[in-house]
Parts: C-alpha cells; structure tokens; sequence
C-alpha cells in the first residue's frame, strides 16, 4: 500500500473509531447525565480532533507511528462503545453476596463492612468518619446539645430527619438530628449500628425505622446468616475498585460464570419475621439500659391504596403482589407490638396517619415507598409534633 492510501485508510479507521465512540458516550450523557460521562464525551472527541491532526503528520520517517493508532482504533472501537452501551442499558453483574436490595451493582457506591455489609466512605464528601452521611458527630456531645439518632433505611436516608430538626429547633435551638439511615438496611443492621456507635453518640432519643428490605426476599442466606470478606492488601482493593467500574469486565465474567452459581432468591424473608420481631427488641434495649428512650416507627405505603407495582415482583422483592401486601401488615404489625411492650418505647404508626390518605399518590413516589418532597415534609411534620408533644414534655417533667 501506497504511503499516501495507508496515510488515508489509517486515518479513516482513526477517525471512524473515534467518531463511533464520541456519539455513543455523548447518547450516555444525555440519556445518564452524570458529569463523568459528560467529560468522558469532551474528552474523546478532543481526542478525536487531536489524534486526526496527528495522523495527518505520520508521513515519511514517521510512518511507523501509523500501526500504533491502528491498534489504539482497534482497541478503542472494541472497549469503549462496548463499555458506553452497557452503561447505557444499565448493565451490571457482581457475583458473591447478594441482596434484593441494594442490588450488587448498586454496591459501587459504598464500601465492604465486615459487620454492617456495606457503608459510604468516609473520605467520600459529605460523609461522617462513621461512614454514613451528613456533617461530623461533635465528640464529646456539648453539655446543651439535644441530640436525636435515627437509624433505618432509604425511607429515612431521604432527609427527612433533617427538616425534624428545623422545626424543633424552633421550640429547643440545640436540638440536632443524625441520620444513621443507609440505603438498603434491615434490621439486623439497624442492631449492629446501636451495638457499635451508641456510646459514642451519646443519643437523647431514638427513632427506629424498618421494614421494607426486612420482608424483602433473601438472596442465598438470611442477612443473620450471610458473611462478607473483606479484599486484603492495596493490591486486591485495586482489583476490586477497578472491577466494580468496568461494565464489560462484569459482562465477560458473567458470560462464563455458570448459572448455577448465580444467587437466586430464596422463599424467606432478609430478616424473617421472628428475627426482625427478635432484632427490634435487642435495639430497643440496647437504648432502654442506656436511660434513652425510643420511637418505633411503622413504614407507610401506597400500595394498599393504588395497587402494588409490578417491580416489586419482576425484581423479585415478593413472591407476588398479594404476599408482599400481607409481608407489609405482618411487619408493621411487629412494629406496633414491640412498641407497646416497655416503658419508654413509642409508636409513630405512620402507616396507619398516611397509608389511607385521599392525597396518598402525591405523598409517595412512582414506587410507592419512597416520599415524595411533599411526603418528607408531612413525615417531618407528624414526627416532630410527636417529639415536641411526648417526649419533650415528658423528660421536663421526671
């Protein structure tokens, strides 16, 4: 081949290699706009124009630059399209523990814990040395600080704790509010945080809220029965890090990992209801014989007024609509028991204030659990009267 059609047929492949990539990653952005992919879309396509003009000077003694930007075509034509679209379609695939829910591509966004599964980062922004988000915890607690702990799941995680201590700030300025929510948690998480951190947040109230991923199917074990281990040394941390990013790492492997290695779900619950009813009443406890008093919270829904949503069976949540209805009233009927068995125990029975509303579609999101804005507000609301109504009143007069 002649040095000036070698010269074009290179640039041509360069050009189409490049140009393929840049409208995939630019379809990414706009379909997924997350700033990552938006830099990934400037980046190739100044690579693009750069790499062009680049080829355009390998003439004469230079002409043996020209099979290098073949193979970085090739290989960037096999890669990067392929990594764009499985991002796109919101491919991922991660074998060893799993849950229904956070499903194991979702774990990307948190680190291994030994106890608690997973956890933020705590050199992530926003997030506390205890690897949960929110500012730092003042240590030691200041003298007039009146501080609430909040443990539960995404229902809590949302931020409505935040807007608890806003409204109560206005009757007790040193009120402040932690949330210890983590999206994904049951129960036996909820346990394991208050035997782990509760001394050192020296809590004047609890709020306790769980349910949702309790009653949701176990994938491989119950949570009680599952272990995690933790990747030893930088090298496999590197391993790992690099291999919870790179989507077509997940598809090879998946492709040659045997079905019947697969976590499937099981016909039991994450926690079924004798460990959650169990895991409720150690929490409870736990706060009890430390003289802090706790506020169980039931979990309210749309989905007894508007019909569950497909998702919750297609994802394997439930076994059907009709058994995660019945799964919904069981745990919210724990709740309500364990609430009223000691002295210092409250019940919020959100779900009996919410569930039932008129307006019960403008409360909740598309699936039904998670609030709305105008939802998180009227949690606020209802909590912080509570508080303000019961147990202000009740610590000012023992």
């Amino acid at each position: 081949m002649s040095e000036s059609n070698e010269l074009r047929m290179t640039r041509l492949i360069f050009v189409g290699s490049f140009l393929v990539s840049a409208l995939v990653l630019a379809s990414l952005a706009l379909n997924r706009p997350i700033r990552a992919n938006i830099a990934a879309s400037y980046l190739w396509t100044a690579l693009l124009v750069l790499g062009t003009m680049t080829v355009s000077a390998c003439t004469g003694a230079r002409r043996r630059f020209l099979r290098l930007f073949l193979l970085l075509s090739i290989l960037n034509l096999i890669v990067v399209p392929a990594e764009a679209y499985l991002r796109l379609r919101g491919f991922h695939y991660e074998s060893g523990i799993q849950f229904g829910y956070p499903r194991p591509s979702q774990f990307s966004a948190f680190e291994p814990h030994e106890k608690l599964f997973w956890r933020f980062s705590p050199s992530q922004p926003g997030v506390n040395s205890y690897g949960f988000r929110g500012r730092e915890v003042r240590t030691p607690k200041p003298a007039l600080a009146y501080r609430i702990l909040y443990i539960g799941n995404s229902c809590t995680y949302q931020g409505f704790p935040g807007m608890v201590e806003m409204i109560l700030r206005g009757r007790r300025p040193e009120t402040e509010c932690l949330n210890f929510a983590t999206p994904g948690y049951t129960s036996f998480q909820g346990k394991v945080v208050v035997q782990s951190y509760v001394d050192g947040l020296e809590p004047d109230l609890a709020v306790v809220s769980f349910g949702w991923n309790d009653r949701w199917l176990a994938y491989g074990s119950t949570d009680e029965e599952k272990r995690i281990v933790i990747p030893a040394g930088g090298f496999a941390k590197g391993l790992r890090a690099v291999y919870s990013r790179w989507r077509t790492l997940q598809f090879m492997r998946k492709f040659v990992t045997p079905a019947r290695r697969r976590a499937v779900p099981l016909d039991v619950s994450r926690v079924p209801a004798d460990r959650f009813r169990a895991n409720l009443r150690v929490i409870g406890e736990e706060f009890s014989r430390r003289g802090i008093p706790v506020i169980f919270v039931t979990e309210p829904s749309s989905h007894h007024s508007l019909g569950v949503p497909e998702y919750v069976v297609r994802s394997h949540y439930a076994v059907s609509k009709e058994a995660s209805l019945a799964l919904l009233a069981e745990y919210n009927g724990i709740v309500r028991e364990v609430a009223g068995e000691r002295p210092g125990w409250f019940l919020i029975d959100l779900d009996s204030l919410i569930s039932g509303r008129r307006d019960v579609r403008g409360i909740f999101t598309g699936d039904g659990l998670h609030f709305s804005e105008r939802g998180l507000a009227l949690v606020a609301e209802i909590e912080s009267r509570f508080i303000s109504t019961n147990i202000f009143v009740d610590r000012r007069e023992r």
